[in-house]
């Protein structure tokens, strides 16, 4: 009887090792599969919206690389790229290296709040077409997709 539970026990003991803890490879393809153009930010004290002027000769946008970890940016007159890493399980995400342009332009404040932001971001949420970075900063982002 023992020797029969002891083999009953090993046998559970490899079933769990090989099934119990497998591990998901996540990617998000939400997130990866578009290109996302702000809307709005939010100023993460007061909780107000700004919307992004709409009289803005081109949108701000950006775009995470689906083969490597470079995030694009296209801006109202500049653009950049940097590293990015996330995580599709926590939400977490943090954008490294970010390097852009300087001319300046009408509404350029916007490529800024927008850069300076994306370094201070550290997590994410995708709710259907829309993507929000969450900021330490002072402004949360919100995109949608393109």
């Amino acid at each position: 009887m023992t020797f029969i539970l002891k083999r009953i026990i090993f046998l559970l003991l490899i079933f769990a090792s090989c099934f119990g803890c497998k591990k998901e490879n996540h990617i998000d393809t939400d997130l990866l599969k578009a290109k996302w153009i702000l809307s709005h930010i939010q100023d993460t004290k007061t909780n107000v919206i700004t919307q992004y002027p709409s009289d803005a000769a081109k949108t701000i946008s950006i775009e995470f690389s689906n083969t490597s970890d470079i995030i694009s940016f296209w801006g109202i007159c500049n653009g950049g790229s940097g590293t990015y890493t996330y995580s599709s399980v926590t939400g977490e995400i943090k954008v490294t290296d970010l390097i852009t342009t300087l001319i300046g332009c009408k509404y350029v404040e916007w490529e800024t709040y927008t850069v300076q932001n994306l370094y201070y971001a550290s997590s994410y949420k995708i709710n259907g077409n829309d993507l929000i970075i969450y900021s330490t900063g002072a402004y949360n982002l919100y995109f949608t997709e393109n």
